[in-house]
């Protein structure tokens, strides 16, 4: 079937979720949240599982459910900010679809992460989001089909957008299915 699926990635706080909420609703494909997906299986948090078993047990589960979604069908995949920066993942999620970098600035996702609780590896100084932010851009645009600037911007206007290009590399085409 070919890149038949939606593959939202970026920083954390750059609106994955929401956005593929929306985009849910929109294609009427199931939005497959990858952090949604390790809490399930591990029965704890994403926070829990850090401070249990550390970033290393994380990514071992994020991996495991990473492949997991891309071998389903008609779905949206959002998957955690670090799950890229591992070669395998991306290799898959590029096999199962078209990849959205969800690009956000550093001030932004201060703002969202704070309205929203902590964050595993998010120390909350200026530096520590801009420094991570850093390390991860070029792994983040090397992985993307199409980057979408989600700085200022309405939630529903970026889905909107991703639901346009997706349908436009998809002919036929028009709801997920």
């Amino acid at each position: 079937m070919g890149r038949s699926k939606i593959v939202l990635f970026g920083f954390m706080a750059s609106g994955k979720t929401t956005i593929g909420g929306l985009l849910s609703e929109m294609t009427g494909m199931r939005l497959l949240d990858t952090d949604v997906m390790v809490e399930e299986v591990a029965g704890a948090t994403v926070e829990e599982v850090f401070a249990a078993g550390g970033e290393e047990r994380f990514r071992e589960l994020e991996r495991t459910e990473v492949l997991r979604a891309a071998g389903r069908q008609n779905v949206i995949i959002a998957v955690g900010g670090g799950a890229v920066l591992e070669p395998g993942n991306v290799v898959e999620l590029r096999r199962a679809g078209v990849m959205y970098l969800l690009d956000v600035s550093a001030d932004e996702v201060r703002r969202r992460a704070h309205r929203s609780g902590g964050r595993p590896l998010l120390g909350g100084g200026k530096g520590d989001v801009e420094e991570l932010m850093r390390a991860r851009r070029g792994v983040y645009r090397e992985a993307a089909d199409v980057v979408i600037e989600t700085t200022g911007r309405k939630p529903s206007e970026v889905a909107g957008e991703i639901a346009a290009d997706f349908r436009s590399r998809s002919p036929g085409r028009t709801d997920g299915s």
